[in-house]
């Protein structure tokens, strides 16, 4: 017989259901002790599979905070187990067990997330980058080799490369931003195949540069030239109240592939500014 409050299976003549204590019929006295339902075969240990299933929830929930793993193996293992017992004895108490493991499994997975979103072996830019100088740490170095090209300076520059980038920094001070000689060099793909329509593209980009970027400079020349055999446009600008001086190139390099664009960039305080140096140790690859 089933008991007509939590529809669990009771023995036939039982006064009380052993799961929901309902009583079933009029108590019997048997020797001064009431006839109370006797728990049929595996009530026992269907209650006990949603005690830990229960237990398995508040311990994950608790260690997930700590470690990632505990929420969700001890939750994923309490959600298994209820799954399994939930048509059996003690729904309601398996029912809070099966909650409590999915806010285990929840919890692991928001600390787990959490820990991949603010390290950087997995997140690079969440590290703070300084705009004074590339994120790469400088070397102290007379010379740069690069996918693209090898080059030299005079003196030995603190140098900035990435590992695999045709990019870099070379600057005297401690940070670009306070040097007293620095070079840029920024390298790119382009689709301009002519000659001529790339010296007219660079000459715009440069002049716009120049007005967009190099507040309170003068441009004071331009011209077609060519750095280490490639085709070159040159732009001289300076910022006399400050007696700063400014030279960018935009270079076509021809490759197997097609073209390459550098933009070359040379400033100075005190001192004039060519590329000449720079075009002197200038190896293509």
């Amino acid at each position: 017989m089933n008991c007509p409050k939590c529809s669990q299976q009771v023995e036939a003549g039982a006064a009380f259901c052993g799961n929901c204590g309902q009583a079933l019929q009029q108590v019997r006295q048997v020797s001064g002790v009431a006839a109370y339902a006797v728990p049929i075969p595996g009530q026992q240990a269907a209650e006990t599979k949603a005690l830990i299933v229960l237990l398995l929830g508040i311990i994950g929930i608790v260690g997930g905070l700590f470690m990632a793993v505990f929420g969700l193996v001890l939750g994923l293992a309490g959600l298994i187990i209820g799954t399994i017992a939930r048509s059996q004895f003690r729904r309601g108490l398996n029912m809070a067990g099966l909650i409590v493991s999915s806010l285990a499994v929840l919890t692991g997975l928001g600390v787990w997330v959490y820990a991949i979103q603010h390290d950087p072996r997995f997140n690079p830019d969440s590290a703070p980058v300084s705009h004074a100088q590339s994120a790469t740490p400088a070397v102290v170095s007379a010379d740069l080799s690069t996918p693209c090209y090898a080059t030299g300076f005079v003196n030995r520059l603190n140098v900035s490369n990435s590992p695999g980038s045709c990019d870099m920094s070379a600057f005297n001070g401690q940070t670009l931003g306070t040097s007293t000689n620095a070079y840029k060099v920024y390298a790119d793909k382009t689709q301009v195949e002519s000659v001529n329509s790339f010296l007219g593209l660079a000459k715009n980009a440069l002049e716009k540069d120049v007005s967009s970027n190099l507040t309170g400079f003068t441009l004071d020349g331009e011209r077609i030239a060519t750095f280490a055999g490639s085709p070159a446009y040159v732009v001289n600008t300076s910022d006399k109240a400050h007696n700063i001086t400014v030279v960018e190139a935009a270079v076509m390099h021809k490759v197997s592939a097609g073209y390459n664009v550098f933009i070359l960039v040379h400033a100075t305080s005190g001192h004039s500014t060519d590329l000449d140096v720079l075009e002197t140790g200038w190896q293509w690859k």
